[in-house]
């Protein structure tokens, strides 16, 4: 349920005087990636960090959920997850047994556009380390029962998640927004999706993805870049086969403007979101749209968690994100708020959204909002795991390495004029959706009063592998 707070300040002078004067961008210092491709068509890229004995990895193979065949949403991430559960050569126990003899630390993850398995482990015992990794990648047994296990586990899990409005609207906004396009279905998968999965399709995706052409390998530590080639060939080097193409894309999502009420009788309180196709990520205004966000809701100071929160007392916290990916991106904004103020809820999170592109945003409130970015980014280059993760990043999408060095300046350039602009071409109403899900009885008539071609969603009926949100021939 939503509590009230006193606002001390209106949100315009928050902007202006109720906050420090921002100082000027940390430069973190850079060191420069090197790299080597194996024979193989392995991609290996090494950061030195002398200093501390420790050492990080990083294994991305190039297929994450966007691959999702039709209605097998969810097989990726599936997949992803098996890996610790057993290899050929090894039992999970077994690997949890040697990965804790090492002091090491290996965690698998299936994201939208890669898998990855991390590693984090002595300097001293980094070839043992990535042998095990090496091994979850290339031999997983992917036996019956563990992909019995984990349908339960993960089915369990999702339908926990989809009695909460937070998950259901987020869902639902994707689905809406996104249509059939590739990132439109939940990345952990649908519950009638994760029934279907079958080891034949686990088998399968693995059989096409996880080759070493469509992998990387990004090692940061206390390590020189020769050791760490020379351990990567004689790891990786007689891992062999090239990845196969993947299934033809779906369309891109058309955009268009809807107004969706998912309807959850006994839902403590209503989730609001506004949503929109947003940019790759290696679109040329992409510095200028992670600043708009982090203005806009990123962070407890940014404009909709001070209006919603702060000033009106609506929600814990209100926010918004940019995801921005391979082939598209999602813009979402919004907060979770009691039934009873679903309505103004809305209207706030739109007036914030239209105010980005109709009024320039104070220079002094603008250099806050991007000393955030800078500073998480410097804080990321502070440690090994942090560097693997944003060098990986720039080379999972095919971005120059050395473009970590003008991050910082080119965050610190953003124009309130740029921000503006961004905002006029991905952020217009014609585009975005409003969806919330939350109590019909109290929500549904003053949203209606705000969009009379509302569409409401029993959630006895919500289908989220349909752009509908209803399966088809349900009323």
């Amino acid at each position: 349920m939503a509590t009230s707070f006193v606002a001390v300040l209106p949100v315009h002078a928050v902007e202006v005087a109720g906050l420090p004067k921002a100082g000027e961008p940390h430069h973190a210092k850079i060191i420069a990636a090197q790299e080597k491709t194996l024979g193989n068509g392995l991609r290996v890229i090494v950061i030195e960090r002398p200093g501390l004995p420790l050492l990080s990895a990083q294994l991305l193979i190039k297929t994450g959920a966007e691959s999702d065949p039709a209605k097998l949403a969810g097989l990726a991430h599936f997949t992803a997850t098996l890996l610790k559960r057993g290899t050929t050569t090894r039992s999970a126990q077994k690997i949890a047994e040697e990965t804790e003899a090492l002091g090491a630390k290996i965690e698998t993850e299936g994201t939208w556009d890669a898998t990855g398995v991390k590693l984090t482990a002595l300097s001293s015992n980094a070839e043992p380390a990535l042998a095990i990794v090496a091994d979850l990648v290339r031999n997983p047994a992917l036996a019956k029962e563990e992909i019995d296990r984990q349908r339960r586990e993960t089915l369990d899990d999702l339908l926990l998640a989809l009695e909460e409005p937070g998950n259901v609207a987020k869902y639902s906004a994707s689905r809406a927004t996104l249509g059939l396009a590739p990132y439109g279905h939940p990345e952990n998968g649908t519950p009638a999706d994760l029934a279907r999965i079958t080891r034949k399709d686990v088998v399968a995706l693995h059989d096409r993805a996880y080759h070493p052409g469509n992998s990387i390998l990004v090692i940061a530590g206390n390590i020189t870049a020769g050791n760490a080639f020379a351990m990567a060939e004689k790891i990786f080097g007689d891992w062999n086969g090239a990845a196969k193409p993947a299934e033809k894309p779906v369309p891109a999502p058309v955009p268009h403007a809807r107004a969706i009420l998912v309807d959850m009788p006994n839902a403590g309180q209503a989730a609001v979101y506004v949503a929109a196709p947003s940019i790759a990520r290696e679109a040329a205004d992409w510095y200028a749209g992670k600043v708009a966000n982090a203005l806009l809701g990123g962070g407890y100071s940014s404009r909709l968690n001070q209006e919603v929160r702060v000033k009106r007392g609506l929600s814990y916290g209100a926010g918004s994100g940019l995801s921005t990916w391979r082939n598209g991106g999602l813009f979402i904004a919004g907060a979770q708020t009691k039934n009873e103020s679903a309505a103004e809820v809305v209207k706030v999170v739109q007036a914030e959204i239209e105010r980005l592109s109709k009024e320039p945003a104070p220079v002094d409130y603008l250099k806050t909002r991007q000393n955030v970015l800078t500073g998480a980014f410097s804080r990321d280059l502070e440690t090994n795991e942090g560097y693997v993760k944003r060098v990986g990043e720039l080379a999972l999408y095919g971005l120059p390495l050395d473009s970590l060095e003008s991050y910082v300046d080119h965050v610190d350039q953003i124009t309130p004029a740029d921000l503006q602009a961004f905002a006029e071409k991905h952020f217009t109403a014609d585009v975005c959706n409003v969806v919330v899900a939350g109590q019909g009885k109290v929500v549904e008539k003053p949203l209606r009063a705000l969009f009379p071609k509302l569409e409401v969603v029993p959630l006895s009926k919500l289908d989220l592998d349909a752009p509908t949100l209803r399966a088809t021939g349900k009323k």
